[in-house]
């Protein structure tokens, strides 16, 4: 294991029972991800920030994040990294641009959605905002032990509307209200499942991936 991934991971490592500090596993999980360098992941949506389907992602965490998603059968593919980003939906190529023309800005609004699972910054964004994180050092997925660590996000599901207007909470930006992430000996997210509602719509993300590098 890379030294700067277990100088990171020393909670896991530890093995500690007490609830994991959303902080310190957002730096651990962060740091397995960048240290991972390249993987593939296959990510299947419902109501979602991304359109519904079944997506597969090439991704790189190191020198440098970038990914190309596609869905043949949507004819979708988005871009995202350090150059920017575009989404190509069998029309021709769009930039992505939150400050451009219409098209422009929802491309961008998909190729952000599409660095959720895949960019460590991004993952561990969503650890450190949950209020309290569950780890469980035996949790089995396809007959293989692994580490899962459970979120649960600041604000219950049931408690995201606004008080005066009723209407959830940030309105027309995805909440999360539940993260799982099963890890593999790295330290490396295996499967992340999140569930989030935006406008009272409940949606959710599945993403698998395989291939990771050897780590750095």
């Amino acid at each position: 294991m890379p030294e700067l991934v277990q100088d990171a991971c020393q909670f896991l490592l530890r093995r500690d029972g007490a609830p994991m500090p959303p902080a310190e596993a957002a730096t651990c999980i962060g740091a397995a991800m960048t240290a991972g360098g390249r993987g593939t992941q296959t990510v299947e949506t419902a109501s979602s920030w991304l359109p519904q389907g079944t997506h597969t992602v090439e991704f790189t965490t190191a020198p440098e994040f970038s990914l190309v998603l596609v869905n043949p059968e949507l004819k979708l593919r988005i871009t995202a990294g350090a150059g920017g980003g575009s989404v190509d939906t069998g029309t021709g190529k769009i930039a992505a641009n939150p400050s451009g023309t219409p098209e422009e800005a929802y491309a961008a609004v998909l190729a952000d959605a599409a660095e959720l699972t895949v960019n460590p910054e991004r993952v561990a964004a969503l650890l450190a905002g949950m209020s309290s994180l569950d780890v469980d050092y035996e949790a089995v997925l396809n007959g293989a032990v692994r580490t899962r660590i459970s979120g649960i996000p600041p604000v219950a599901p049931e408690e995201d509307a606004d008080a005066e207007t009723g209407s959830p909470a940030g309105a027309g930006e995805m909440l999360p209200t539940g993260l799982t992430i099963w890890l593999d000996d790295y330290y490396r997210p295996v499967r992340l499942e999140i569930a989030g509602r935006a406008r009272g719509i409940t949606s959710s993300i599945t993403a698998v991936t395989t291939g990771w590098g050897v780590p750095l």
